[in-house]
């Protein structure tokens, strides 16, 4: 009799394992959801690996996780590692990180084997279509392919609360009228002419302005020195009542003026910039959106922020159509 039973038990393996072998040997899941928010809200909740816990399915499944990050938390480069009773060890590592656009991802899942995660933003209009997609390949192990089995219903489950909690995430963020990103900015040279005014008296500014740019594009033009970008503001002081405006042209580092014209640098970095259309008189607007934006993102202001006339407004005299981008320097 178990004898029997145990002949019986051995073939029951036996077809196990050569079904095992039959079974897929490859798991790959994709699903989508539309965020009605700026793909940038999305894609900074996958990018940085400390906002996981915020959204990951997996960390719901067992509170005692360890986890500990490495030295980098977000970007290309970035990775984490957990450790669970439940659900075994393993590291999961940002490979490759496109702005808004695309993040790949390695994990290792021990003796489990490993896996790549890819993550895609894809605006459609003003909402994003946010993409999550799993592969593994489980080779030829007929008992991790069995396991393949059981742990898609789990990985379905998974997929469908990360992207409905990463939709909710995003679209609970306040949204900005303009459109405002987080830049690295390069350093420019540039000649420039300073004046103190009134931030209320456009007429004053509008002529002053004139006056400024219009005496620097003279000493350039004498100088035989190229404009080497268009024209911008800096505004190193600013109240309600005054504010110091320094117009500036950029050019070459080693341009030659006269002593008045001194040639300066405005040393970019880190940087808040909004793309403004339209009016100069509407700019106050956009200011005042970087100022919430700064606030909902708690960053700090490092130095005097300034505005890049893109439009030559003397060749395009439709309001509508100019563009001024204005940047706010900010600390690491």
């Amino acid at each position: 009799m178990i004898k029997k039973i145990l002949l019986g038990l051995l073939g029951l393996i036996v077809l196990l394992v050569i079904v095992g072998f039959l079974l897929p040997g490859k798991m790959e899941i994709s699903r989508s959801i539309t965020v009605n928010a700026p793909a940038e809200y999305s894609f900074e909740e996958v990018n940085g690996l400390e906002n996981w816990n915020r959204w990951s399915y997996w960390n719901t499944l067992d509170t005692t996780m360890t986890i500990n990050y490495g030295e980098k938390t977000a970007g290309a480069g970035a990775f984490y590692t957990w450790a669970s009773q439940d659900m075994g060890n393993g590291k999961l590592t940002i490979t490759e990180s496109t702005p808004f656009k695309a993040i790949k991802a390695d994990l290792d899942f021990m003796e489990q084997g490993t896996a790549k995660a890819w993550y895609d933003f894809e605006p459609e209009g003003e909402a994003t279509k946010v993409t999550m997609s799993f592969s593994s390949d489980f080779g030829m192990n007929p008992l991790v392919r069995w396991m393949g089995v059981f742990m898609r219903p789990e990985m379905n489950k998974a997929f469908e609360h990360n992207l409905n909690k990463i939709k909710e995430l995003a679209e609970g963020k306040p949204r900005f009228s303009v459109a405002i990103t987080q830049e690295k900015v390069a350093p420019v040279t540039y000649v420039g002419l300073k004046h103190t005014m009134n931030p209320q008296d456009m007429q004053a500014i509008s002529k002053e302005m004139s006056r400024m740019y219009g005496e620097l594009f003279t000493a350039l033009k004498k100088s035989k020195v190229e404009l080497a970008g268009a024209p911008f503001a800096l505004y190193p002081s600013y109240s309600e009542t005054s504010m110091d405006m320094v117009c500036a042209l950029p050019v070459a580092a080693n341009a030659k003026l006269p002593s008045k014209y001194a040639v300066m640098t405005n040393e970019g970095g880190n940087a808040v910039k909004a793309i403004h259309k339209g009016a100069y008189e509407k700019l106050e607007a956009t200011h005042n959106e970087i100022a919430k934006f700064m606030e909902f993102k708690k960053l700090q202001s490092n130095g005097a922020p300034w505005e890049v006339y893109v439009t030559d407004p003397g060749v395009e005299k439709d309001t509508a159509k100019w563009i001024t981008e204005v940047y706010y320097p900010v600390k690491n």
